[in-house]
């Protein structure tokens, strides 16, 4: 039994989370000396030590502030010790110690306070890098834990004296403001033209640059952008070689977006959260914008950064803020890469010498069924969350080749990094290599396992077998994993729809249904990809692919030269697939939406990922699904699949009768929809549960999703989706991890290996 409530007390008490980088010494501080109690709190990295002693009612007052945390932390635990008190004098905030591991907070966007500083007549008055305890970078300045200012790049900005004075002051918000930091001590801003010459005022000129037309290099909080107005959008692209990629803007403005796209009560909060993401809106009208986005939305973020208001104090429009690097590739994050790789493709560069410890990206968001990852980072990003797995060893994941994150396991917790990228690339590997070194450093996990995907020749599979004891684990496995992490109910059939992941027959999975075990009890029709990769950037293939089996050699060919291809090319193609050249076999979803793509005229050509499939999905925004198509759910190899090779002929039949395109696009996406999910509910009915879950990154079409969660819906049943992680292969990782520990705990059964 603890003290009585009027008698003087002391707890010992541990708080673990979020708790770098979020003004949590403050914090603490305030509460305590309110409540007139005496001791210290210790940053320890991986946690906050407290020694308070007063009277024992005021120390649970205490405990209780502690449980809420100050607004930017997340408290996971709460660990209080009653002893007999020291006689403390005072509270004070101790000099920090090294602990054993531990995550600082994400980046935030400058709170309204350090706004209003920016605006007001203060010493921060126009100064671009205003932030406070509550606000400004964190994750990406950060060197080593525990968080303070000397295991930070902001100890290359010794504080001046009134810099000084408020981050000692108690009652000023910037008290153990690590990046405090003003005009006279802080980081400064450059801007130079392509021949390396200053100029002057540089957030003026830059301003009246972007107006000009100009484009311009901008380093920001994680990384470089390209930054322009909506004139120069067609310009910028041809410089990047990316004509038809849509763009992120920063809007100035909420108003701006209201005005321009449609934006509902839970696409609002996040878009005018302090975690400020991309979030991807329809647009008001069709058409608009298309010089930025062909789609039927566009990926729009507001201000984040002091330097952002200050440029729209002068640029009264929105801005293409597009990162500056390779898509697929790392951030760049250096001056001397900023100028030695993008003197081409930006007239001027904006620069500040504040070093980029740790590069991030922006996060995407989408609201769909509920909000949605389609790339977790600034803000959001490294995290970590309770699992309901044990194991009592550590794994590391290595994540997907698109896309990659990494994450790690460890006593009942996933700690999953920011983007990294396409590993493909030479440079994202690297990035990938140094993420692991990062996040295991930071979640303190002494690796015993290290999870890979199942295909044999990607980077990260040789990666993991340099490491140690290695698991691989099922690309689309690992997406329904990842449902099983995030909570959703263990006797899920699991639906996995996305582009193409390596499978246990060696064909191309990526339109499968998973039973409670994990067997593979349904799918779509496996079909021929002729070309392999090929496939994927000419969706003509894919429709010779699932045609071939239905179409009589002319009626084929004959079909193929009407989407463009030569009579000649259509004659090698077709003894490609008779040969069985280089024709993996694939079930994959996103391949078949490339394929309707292509009979529609929408997309003949993938010039960045996912594409076809994006700009289907755009047209059929705006048509009803309306068109009869066929559904047929026939059986090969003993389980159900849908046959897409008769949904493909009528998308081309309805096409010659001259339906409406938007309206074929509609239907055949809500068709497709509607097969898997068929096949999902009777699995369900069959296994005797109410639950299926849907991952994998066809998972972010509106459409499909809305019709699947319609299919269960009518069925009675539960549709669970990624929330606390991508639905992509950003979530990848995230599963490999949680199935690595179900499987190697012995508690769990998998049918695994089932083809």
């Amino acid at each position: 039994m603890g003290p009585q409530p009027n008698k003087r007390a002391r707890a010992k008490i541990r708080v673990k989370g979020v708790v770098q980088g979020v003004g949590f010494r403050p914090f603490v501080y305030k509460h305590a000396v309110e409540l007139q109690l005496a001791g210290y709190v210790k940053n320890l990295g991986a946690h906050v030590d407290i020694d308070v002693e007063g009277s024992h009612a005021a120390i649970v007052k205490f405990i209780a502030f502690l449980k809420q945390g100050p607004p930017i932390s997340r408290i996971d635990d709460v660990q209080v010790e009653w002893h007999r008190p020291r006689g403390y004098s005072e509270f004070t905030i101790a000099s920090s110690g090294e602990g054993e591991f531990g995550f600082t907070s994400p980046d935030i966007a400058i709170c309204d306070d350090c706004l209003r500083d920016l605006r007001e007549s203060s010493r921060y008055e126009a100064y671009w890098a205003t932030s406070c305890v509550n606000c400004g970078p964190r994750f990406t300045v950060t060197e080593r834990l525990p968080y303070d200012r000397e295991t930070t790049s902001m100890v290359d900005f010794p504080m001046c004296s009134e810099c000084a004075q408020e981050y000692s002051n108690p009652h000023d918000r910037r008290h153990h403001a690590q990046t405090i930091a003003c005009e006279r001590c802080g980081p400064t801003l450059t801007l130079l033209d392509t021949n390396l010459k200053r100029m002057d005022e540089p957030i003026r000129t830059a301003g009246r640059l972007l107006l000009a037309g100009d484009i311009l290099g901008v380093k920001g909080i994680g990384g470089f952008h390209l930054a322009c107005i909506f004139d120069s959008a067609v310009e910028l692209k041809r410089r990047l070689g990316r004509q038809t990629q849509p763009l992120a803007i920063m809007a100035p403005n909420e108003a701006w977006v209201e005005d321009n796209l449609h934006v509902n009560n839970a696409e609002r909060a996040l878009l005018t959260s302090n975690k400020r993401p991309i979030m991807v809106l329809d647009k008001r009208s069709e058409g608009t914008f298309a010089e930025v986005s062909n789609l039927h939305n566009m990926g729009v973020m507001l201000p984040y950064s002091g330097l952002h208001h200050l440029l729209f104090d002068i640029v009264d429009q929105p801005l293409i803020m597009t990162s500056a690097n390779t898509p697929g590739e790392p951030m760049i994050i250096a001056i001397d890469d900023a100028l030695a790789n993008l003197r081409q493709k930006a007239d001027f560069f904006l620069l500040h010498d504040r070093r980029i410890v740790n590069r991030c990206d922006d996060s995407v968001l989408r609201v769909l069924d509920q909000p949605a990852f389609i790339r977790m980072s600034r803000g959001y990003a490294p995290t970590s969350f309770a699992v309901p797995v044990q194991y009592d060893k550590n794994v590391l994941a290595l994540g997907a080749e698109m896309n990659a994150t990494v994450t790690t396991y460890k006593d009942g917790r996933c700690y999953v990094s920011q983007h990294v990228g396409n590993i493909d690339k030479p440079k994202t590997f690297d990035y990938l290599e140094a993420s692991v070194h990062n996040l295991v450093s930071m979640s303190g996990v002494d690796v015993s396992v290290i999870a890979h995907d199942y295909h044999p020749t990607l980077r990260s599979t040789r990666l993991a077998a340099e490491l140690g004891e290695t698991y691989a684990v099922q690309h689309h496995q690992a997406h329904i994993a990842s449902l099983i992490g995030e909570g959703a109910p263990r006797d899920l059939i699991g639906i996995a729809i996305d582009g193409i992941g390596y499978g246990y027959d060696d064909t191309i999975w990526g339109g499968e249904v998973f039973s409670p075990t994990l067997e593979r009890i349904g799918s779509l029709m496996p079909v021929p990809m002729p070309g392999g990769d090929l496939a994927t950037r000419y969706p003509v293939r894919m429709v010779a692919g699932i045609l071939h089996g239905i179409y009589e050699d002319g009626k084929l060919a004959a079909t193929l030269t009407s989407l463009g291809l030569s009579e000649l090319e259509s004659s090698i193609l077709l003894e490609q697939i008779e040969r069985r050249v280089n024709v993996p076999i694939t079930s994959s979803t996103g391949r078949v939406l490339d394929a309707v793509s292509s009979v529609l005229g929408v997309c003949q050509k993938r010039t960045y990922d996912g594409e076809p499939a994006m700009r289907l999905e755009g047209v059929a925004h705006y048509g009803h699904p309306d068109v009869a198509l066929p559904l047929e759910i026939g059986t090969y190899r003993g389980r159900p699949v849908l046959d897409t090779r008769p949904l493909l002929a009528g998308v081309l039949h309805a096409k010659e009768r001259h339906k409406s395109t938007k309206s074929i696009a509609a239907s055949a996406q809500a068709t497709l929809a509607r097969g898997i999910a068929t096949i999902a509910v009777e699995a369900a009915e069959a296994a005797g549960t109410k639950n299926v879950g849907l991952s994998g990154g066809v998972a972010y079409n509106k459409a499909i999703v809305k019709t699947v969660a319609e299919v269960c819906d009518a069925h009675g049943f539960t549709l669970f989706t990624n929330t606390k992680v991508p639905r992509g292969d950003g979530g990848v990782s995230f599963g490999q991890a949680v199935l690595t520990a179900m499987v190697k705990s012995g508690n769990y059964s998998f049918k695994l290996f089932d083809t």
